[in-house]
């Protein structure tokens, strides 16, 4: 197993871009059992998951449902993420956020996809507060070794480094829209989302999905930093 571990972080050296970094992985964790997984940042309060998504390998259907349903408000895995002192399966996460209907549901729901149970790694990145790595099974139960979880841990790490790596190269080369620029030199103004929304006659939701764009195309986990980002390049003038 070291073996599979070292060899993916040998061929991420040579992976021009996230959809390489992402089948490399699907196809490492596969031999442990694992189908689906998705990096993406841990969304707060009213944030959507969508924008924060890193590397998407879970089923297109399940994940049109979990984003338009918003699930992760409800889902238990992904509420767990935000309190977890270390990497987990998903069978730890515990109880009194397991046993509600509404993380039932969403639980059940993901079963019909092939997400039975999983195991989740969390990481350090600039791109987000707290980024993970989730990886699901359609078994009952996956068992691993000691050895097999650090070789897990070590790939999702480097898929992490690596893919912050890619958005950094890419984002000098990426623009801001109109829109994201206006609500950006609003937020560098201190405007809150609901200021925001009532100068520029939009909902709140839009303004939280531009700044969340814009942090996004800047590789950066707050506000304030693609605003600082943003100054450097010159997208927003003060």
């Amino acid at each position: 197993m070291e073996a599979t571990a070292f060899d993916f972080v040998e061929r991420c050296q040579g992976h021009k871009t996230p959809k390489q970094v992402l089948d490399d992985l699907l196809f490492s964790v596969g031999r442990f059992g694992f189908e689906h997984l998705i990096l993406s940042g841990v969304p707060v309060g009213d944030d959507a998951l969508e924008p924060l998504v890193e590397l998407n390998g879970w089923p297109k259907s399940w994940f049109r449902r979990y984003s338009s349903q918003n699930y992760a408000r409800v889902d238990a895995v992904c509420r767990y993420c935000k309190e977890a002192p270390y990497s987990f399966f998903w069978s730890d996460v515990p109880e009194r956020l397991r046993d509600c209907p509404k993380s039932k549901r969403v639980a059940s729901e993901a079963a019909e996809f092939g997400l039975v149970s999983g195991y989740v790694v969390l990481a350090s990145s600039r791109l987000h507060w707290q980024t993970v790595v989730s990886f699901a099974s359609p078994f009952e139960r996956i068992d691993l070794s000691k050895r097999e979880l650090i070789a897990i841990t070590v790939m999702s790490l480097i898929a992490v480094s690596s893919v912050e790596a890619l958005r950094s190269m890419q984002k000098d080369s990426k623009l801001l829209s109109p829109r994201e620029k206006e609500v950006l030199l609003w937020a560098a103004r201190g405007r809150t989302a609901e200021e925001i929304a009532n100068i520029l006659s939009i909902s709140v939701t839009t303004v939280r999905k531009h700044l969340q764009q814009a942090r996004r195309t800047f590789g950066v986990s707050t506000t304030m930093g693609a605003v600082a980002e943003a100054l450097r390049l010159r997208q927003v003038m003060p």
